[in-house]
């Protein structure tokens, strides 16, 4: 019969273990009193430093050699938790450790985005982490330096049947600029007996449009596809991140060779309608620039003024909306001009014009 003591302190080794597996603890290891048992307690102090030791390289500035590290202790942690989700466990780990990042994902299939918490825009390291049977595998991903948004999976689930499709993964990144942000969209794909997942495609400004957002549009039928509004700057016209700007909706079908574009609009607003106007007047199509006029008159008014012709970059007045029904737009350094619109027929057109004095800006 085992001994009353001799019980009591292997209990406590077992409580030690779960503890440090279950959520890591801002406190140095403790130590475990004599009799328990000595491999529970090397493991459970072991994870412990290991932990501490990470998270000491992250205040001090580390990057991706830590990044590599935390990531190989948040497996350790998910295969000490085979039943859990891959992607709440993540944050429960990250949350209770002290490290930071960014998860998206679900319960087999999973990426975690490593930076420091010191300086979050000093760098990112995106993990690919996913669980095949009992088995949780990692893979470094190739998006460092951004932000991560979201993440979704298609294909591998009728592995068994002769029509099943190649497993795909793709993320949605966010890389910033002086303009704002550009969503970067990456797939990767899991060949049939090859055990690492392969870049397949990269969406990027050209294919997304420029600055702005995306996301995963769900399907009921299949995979969800993808949605981008986004702008890029108008020729003729000095468009700072807050001003308004020409922003089209970009939708994409995922097919079992990528993400491919099904079609575009531009969202319509007042300053669309004008920063059209003036691109017609430009290259003098006249009959293009008269559908954003209620009435022609109003482009030969436009007109008079040398609309038309290059004589300084366009802006809009500070703190104007790009739906507003009144808008003041500035040309070069001296004129000024107060512009109406009104909604007909699914387009906003412009309704009056007139000169006006500048203001202070």
């Amino acid at each position: 019969m085992i001994a009353r003591g001799t019980r009591a302190a292997a209990a406590m080794a077992l409580a030690a273990v779960g503890l440090v597996l279950a959520g890591c603890s801002r406190q140095p290891p403790r130590f475990v009193p004599p009799g328990a048992d000595s491999a529970a307690t090397a493991a459970a102090d072991s994870f412990a430093a290991a932990v501490g030791n990470a998270r000491d390289q992250w205040e001090s500035g580390a990057g991706a050699d830590v990044a590599a590290t935390t990531a190989r202790l948040l497996v350790r942690d998910l295969r000490a938790h085979a039943g859990s989700s891959i992607a709440e466990r993540s944050r429960t780990l990250l949350d209770s450790c002290g490290f930071s990042g960014e998860v998206a994902g679900g319960a087999d299939l999973a990426a975690v985005n490593f930076f420091a918490r010191s300086d979050p825009a000093g760098g990112a390291w995106p993990y690919l982490v996913w669980r095949d049977g009992d088995a949780v595998s990692l893979q470094a991903l190739e998006a460092t330096g951004m932000r991560l948004l979201d993440l979704a999976a298609r294909g591998g689930a009728s592995s068994g049947s002769a029509n099943a499709e190649a497993p795909q993964v793709a993320a949605i990144f966010g890389r910033t600029s002086s303009r704002g942000q550009q969503p970067v969209v990456i797939v990767w794909g899991h060949p049939p007996n090859r055990a690492t997942w392969s870049l397949t495609q990269t969406l990027g400004r050209d294919s997304l449009g420029g600055i702005g957002v995306a996301e995963f549009a769900p399907h009921p039928d299949g995979p969800p596809g993808l949605e981008a509004r986004t702008f890029r700057p108008s020729p003729g016209f000095d468009e700072c991140a807050t001003c308004p700007h020409v922003y089209h909706t970009l939708h994409f079908e995922w097919r079992s060779d990528g993400f491919r574009k099904t079609g575009e609009e531009a969202a319509a607003s007042p300053y669309y309608s004008f920063v059209q106007m003036i691109g017609a007047l430009a290259v003098g199509d006249r009959d293009l620039a008269q559908r954003f006029v209620a009435d022609p008159s109003l482009l030969d008014t436009a007109m008079g003024y040398d609309w038309g012709k290059s004589k300084g970059l366009w802006r809009v007045a500070p703190g104007a909306d790009e739906s507003a029904e009144e808008m003041t737009f500035f040309r070069g350094t001296k004129e000024a001009y107060k512009v109406r619109f009104a909604m007909r027929g699914g387009e906003w057109v412009m309704t009056d014009l007139q000169p006006t004095q500048r203001s202070l800006e």
